[in-house]
């Protein structure tokens, strides 16, 4: 992917040139930019492959560029490389929060610098691809399987019998969010051809579709490692926390056999689910994505999911207490040790699930 464009952003002219000479060197296609406000604006007129940015910028961080960045629909998935000659420890940590999918020190180590920006090159085609599929999808479909496009094919039929869903107006409602994360992904990028990456992609993706078929949940974002699944709407399901608990159970399984299958064929992949499930109000809307539309939920019960699956060991389901308390009472969990939401700066106390 050595036609990939590169934007580097430094403030200091002889890093901008040497990185340039270096990155050139490998046939990339680069761009430069002295500011973080330079770097923002070049990318508002055309978008690049990856940016390797520098931490230590005057009047605006590399921090700060990287999280306006992650904050804007157009680029959020541009790969993000931070550089620094502070202390590595530390500054991973910030450049984490802020966003960044790699760090590196300086002085760099060109072919340490070069493997990353492969492997993530090589992430984010596989992205573009499944995203590309999904359009693709999405367009074909009309009627009563537009609407099939956001929830699944049972509960649309009932909702345009009866005549009960507006998906464009904004409503609050109590809704309980699935989040999954695929952990190790980006080693199965790194070490995978493309194919074989789409390849395992699909099996995990199917399983999860007839599940959230059967569940009635309803997907508001997927890519390659992260899964978010909300239920009780647009559609009012049946205890919504069940219905959730129930699909990441049966998904776990599911995945463990998943990973037998793959042994079999000769994939020792080391990937892992974590996963979060959190009750609570948000506020629900259809929502414009650049020219593509999304119904989605805001409001803290996804910050609340997000975090209990980062936090949850291999393998692991952890609940919130407001989930624990509306399963039904043959409904099995262990007390678990509380989880620093950082977004938010508050604790919340998680419940591990047995399945």
């Amino acid at each position: 992917m050595n036609d990939a464009t590169i934007l580097i952003v430094d403030d200091t002219a002889v890093n901008l040139d040497l990185l340039q000479a270096v990155l050139e060197s490998r046939n990339y296609k680069v761009r430069t930019a002295s500011s973080g406000a330079e770097a923002l604006a070049a990318m508002k007129e055309s978008i690049p492959d990856l940016v390797v940015l520098d931490v230590m910028m005057p009047e605006m961080s590399g921090y700060e560029v990287c999280t306006a960045i992650r904050q804007d629909p157009a680029t959020m998935s541009v790969p993000v490389v931070m550089l620094t000659a502070l202390d590595p420890a530390l500054e991973k940590i910030k450049g984490i929060e802020a966003g960044a999918d790699d760090f590196l020190t300086k002085p760099l180590n060109q072919a340490e610098l070069f493997a990353r920006i492969e492997s993530l090159l090589k992430i984010a085609h596989i992205r573009k691809e499944l995203e590309k599929k999904v359009v693709q999808q999405t367009k074909e479909i009309e009627g009563l399987n537009h609407l099939k496009t956001y929830v699944s094919p049972t509960a649309a039929e009932i909702s345009v019998s009866e005549n009960q869903v507006n998906l464009h107006q904004a409503h609050r409602s109590e809704i309980t969010i699935v989040f999954i994360e695929l952990r190790g992904f980006s080693y199965l990028a790194s070490d995978r051809q493309a194919e074989e990456v789409m390849v395992i992609l699909s099996e995990v993706h199917q399983v999860l579709g007839k599940l959230i078929s059967q569940f009635f949940g309803k997907v508001q974002r997927f890519s390659c490692d992260e899964v978010v699944i909300f239920f009780n709407d647009p559609i009012p399901v049946e205890n919504p926390t069940l219905q959730a608990v129930s699909l990441a159970k049966r998904f776990n399984t599911a995945f463990i056999n998943l990973k037998v299958r793959w042994a079999e064929k000769g994939y020792t992949e080391s990937l892992s689910l974590g996963t979060g499930i959190a009750t609570g109000y948000a506020l629900l809307n259809m929502f414009k994505v650049l020219d593509r539309e999304v119904y989605s939920a805001i409001g803290e019960v996804g910050d609340h999911a997000m975090n209990l699956s980062r936090g949850a060991k291999k393998g692991e389901i952890l609940i919130d207490t407001r989930t624990a308390f509306k399963l039904n009472s043959d409904e099995k969990s262990e007390r678990h040790n509380t989880v620093l939401l950082k977004d938010l700066n508050k604790y919340i106390e998680a419940r591990s699930l047995q399945y």
